[in-house]
């Protein structure tokens, strides 16, 4: 319901501050913003010393076309106006006088159309003297989409046969662009369907608890929940059937298989469920050595990997620059 109500609020519901300004008036005094055609500008004016300004005026340039004009203000003005024509305006103060005024203004817009909301009011160059310009459109990073990316698999690790085999195997992965963290549940045999059982009941009543709302994003496995970085107890256990394990890169996982000395991202020996959230490595892609200690029979292997993945969001800025003559 809160999200269906977003959807018909008006555009005019999301004022956007153009500006916010005080200064001391002597003579005249410009200031110079982008509209976009359609856009509903509001201003208000303060004189803060209680004296007059002679006149304030809003109009496009440089055409010259008055759009508002107020004579001898001496309290607050607030005034809306409806731009046009896409182009540059001019908001002019002027007084005559000895006495310096101090004066306060603020521009807020709201947007004509959906392709404007994101339009850029303020000229990026000195429009005195380059009056001529061109719309053009760019895109700008607006935010971040937060997903949860499931991977994957199964590895077999032969026995030692009594020492006919190597009792090593390793299950490869790939993390995806964008990884911010991931979690993983490695579980040997049947333990692995007894780990998700245990843990879906674990999330359930996190739901029910309303510990989840907070993520942002719904997960669909507690282990997901889990790499998001609730607090969530994942089974674990070093009773049955266990293996050890490394996560390595290609190299490592060459001196692992041959015995030799190696260096690992993490490692557990003698493990038949963990689980662990991960914050390195976060780009490319990577192995599960496994080794298993029995002399007849293989054993299965189950890894579940969850990874945060946050996207940016991008969208198209329509603004104003010069146009040379």
């Amino acid at each position: 319901m809160r999200f269906l109500l977003l959807l018909f609020l008006p555009l005019s519901a999301f004022a956007q501050q153009v500006a916010d300004q005080t200064f001391k008036l002597e003579g005249s005094s410009e200031h110079f913003y982008a509209f976009a055609e359609g856009d509903e500008v509001q201003l208000k004016v303060q004189e803060l010393t209680g004296k007059k300004i002679k006149s304030i005026e809003f109009s496009q340039y440089p055409e010259n076309h008055l759009l508002f004009r107020a004579y001898e203000l001496d309290s607050v003005l607030t005034k809306s106006i409806l731009i046009p024509k896409t182009g540059i305006y001019l908001l002019r103060f002027h007084e005559t006088g000895l006495n310096k005024k101090i004066c306060r203004f603020t521009l807020h817009r709201n947007a004509g159309s959906p392709e404007t909301a994101r339009f850029e009011s303020h000229p990026s160059w000195n429009v005195q003297e380059t009056p001529n310009f061109r719309i053009g459109k760019r895109s700008v990073q607006t935010g971040k989409k937060t997903e949860v990316v499931s991977l994957g698999g199964q590895a077999t690790v032969s026995s030692s046969k009594f020492y006919l085999k190597k009792p090593v195997n390793a299950y490869q992965f790939s993390l995806p662009p964008n990884t911010r963290q991931w979690a993983y549940r490695i579980a040997v045999g049947q333990a692995a369907q007894e780990a998700r059982r245990e843990d879906a009941q674990k999330l359930k009543q996190a739901f029910q608890g309303g510990a989840a709302k907070l993520l942002g994003v719904e997960p669909e496995t507690a282990l997901a929940a889990f790499a998001l970085g609730m607090a969530i107890d994942l089974s674990t256990s070093k009773s049955g059937e266990d293996v050890d394990y490394a996560i390595v890169d290609w190299d490592n996982w060459q001196h692992f298989s041959k015995g030799e000395n190696y260096s690992a991202f993490m490692q557990q020996t003698g493990i038949s469920v963990d689980a662990q959230r991960r914050y390195s490595p976060l780009e490319g892609t990577f192995f599960f050595a496994l080794r298993s200690d029995n002399w007849v029979d293989d054993i299965t292997v189950n890894i579940d990997i969850e990874a945060v993945v946050e996207y940016p969001v991008f969208e198209t800025q329509m603004f104003l620059e010069p146009e040379k003559p």
